[in-house]
């Protein structure tokens, strides 16, 4: 099945207008195979990249079209065959679904490399002005919505790396894979806000978390050091009260 319907969507388009039921046919082919696309595996981000050079190559082929049809009418010609207008709308719908097809796969991708799992949502539109996407997560997260705040967040810290509440937006979606009870991939998002933002002022609070996933993964003499290194490292820290708290504890239970 999956074969059939790449075959149908990398048949050259064949030259003269594009009919309304050629459209509709493509437009139909192309939703079948991206619904089989599962972006959670490497396997479906793959499958993914595929329809991106499908519909890159659908793109090119309109834009070539299109110039050919342009440079006809202004050589004089009144009927080049091609309906412009509708050659122009199927252009735009292509971009269209190239640029999201191409963000959800970015997303994918830098989420994979964390070792991050991120459900696609359906239909799910999410803003692309950086304080709205940042919003939009932290409502989730208010919501306790974890997996959408994870999903949410990760957009937005692949999109907006460098911007002021990254490190926030990382600390966020790590409280949000902890409360998922995912704790190695917490972890690993923790290490980059210990890494890359290490002046960043969501430091010692992944001191803190990092000592409670390494306890809930029952892993107690890798969790103190961390609770140890904000006690000796940001004394000043409004955390370290709880800290030496915790280390406390964790000493006691530690075996």
């Amino acid at each position: 099945m999956r074969a059939h319907l790449a075959l149908l969507l990398i048949t050259p388009l064949v030259s003269g207008c594009v009919t309304h039921w050629r459209g509709k046919e493509i437009e139909a082919n192309l939703a079948a195979l991206q619904a089989q696309v599962d972006l959670q595996s490497e396997q479906g981000r793959a499958h993914a990249r595929k329809v991106e050079e499908m519909l890159e190559t659908r793109l090119g082929d309109l834009e070539r079209r299109l110039g050919e049809a342009i440079a006809q009418l202004q050589k004089g010609s009144a009927d080049t065959g091609i309906d412009l207008e509708k050659l122009r709308d199927e252009l735009k719908r292509v971009q269209g679904e190239l640029a999201e097809t191409r963000e959800k796969l970015k997303t994918s991708e830098a989420a994979a490399e964390l070792g991050v799992t991120v459900a696609p949502a359906p239909g799910e539109t999410l803003p692309e002005a950086e304080p709205d996407l940042y919003r939009a997560g932290y409502d989730k997260y208010k919501a306790q919505d974890w997996e959408g705040a994870v999903r949410v967040f990760s957009a937005y810290t692949n999109k907006f790396p460098g911007a002021p509440q990254a490190d926030n937006a990382f600390y966020l979606m790590a409280e949000a894979l902890t409360q998922r009870e995912d704790f190695p991939a917490s972890i690993r998002v923790l290490q980059v806000v210990l890494q890359k933002y290490s002046s960043g002022d969501k430091v010692d609070d992944a001191h803190v978390l990092m000592h409670d996933n390494f306890v809930a993964m029952k892993r107690c003499k890798d969790a103190m050091p961390f609770l140890e290194t904000l006690i000796a490292e940001f004394p000043s820290s409004s955390r370290v009260a709880d800290a030496k708290k915790k280390l406390a504890a964790t000493k006691r239970t530690c075996r």
